[in-house]
């Protein structure tokens, strides 16, 4: 039941018409995303689910296909520290498992402006929703931790000026400017790490990423 219960709640957020990424409601109601679910903190069936769901956008680029992984929501919940923790853990976790190198063309520093997480040699960008943002609001999305994964590749012919669309709409929602950390993948001054969980407020985030490749 809670696994529908969660699935509801998205559903219903996405297909509203005023939903700022007019790309995922298009993309829920065309049948393009995926879903999973992790139960008691089971990691271990992610990489296989992972592999699999990346052969549909090799198959057919043209559909903006994601993979939307629900994590068992936390009772009582959590503190936002805790989410972006286990959020760094479950990307951990799936490098430790790939089984293919690092993409070649991609950086293995997350200070490097053209890093993106990759898996199956496929990059990803990843994002987080999760019940810890008060502020940040359009990136709660019920009581999961939720970890959105899209292939860098759907973005191809998606335009500056849509991007700038959805992050316009977002502010009008939320009542807060743009978050600082939001920029262009290769930007000089972008780190798409940052991206991936933005603060709660408008501070940008400090510190190096958490997630450090295999030697």
């Amino acid at each position: 039941m809670q696994v529908k219960d969660e699935y509801s709640y998205w559903e219903k957020v996405v297909s509203d018409k005023n939903f700022p990424c007019h790309f995922g409601t298009i993309a829920e109601k065309k049948g393009d995303l995926r879903y999973f679910y992790i139960e008691n903190h089971d990691l271990s069936p992610l990489p296989n689910v992972l592999r699999e769901f990346l052969k549909l956008p090799r198959e057919n680029e043209h559909n903006k296909h994601a993979l939307v992984v629900f994590v068992q929501p936390e009772i009582p919940e959590q503190s936002f520290d805790y989410y972006e923790n286990y959020f760094w853990n479950i990307l951990k976790y799936l490098h430790e498992n790939d089984e293919k190198e690092w993409n070649a063309n991609i950086p293995t520093d997350p200070d490097d402006p053209l890093w993106e997480f990759c898996f199956d040699g496929e990059p990803i960008f990843v994002s987080a929703n999760m019940p810890a943002y008060k502020h940040r609001i359009t990136r709660n999305m019920g009581k999961s931790l939720i970890l959105i994964f899209q292939p860098r590749r759907i973005f191809a012919d998606i335009t500056p000026k849509a991007i700038d669309l959805i992050r316009s709409k977002v502010e009008s929602i939320e009542n807060l400017p743009i978050h600082p950390d939001l920029g262009r993948y290769g930007d000089e001054s972008n780190r798409e790490w940052k991206q991936y969980i933005i603060t709660d407020d408008n501070n940008p985030r400090k510190g190096v990423c958490p997630f450090h490749p295999k030697s």
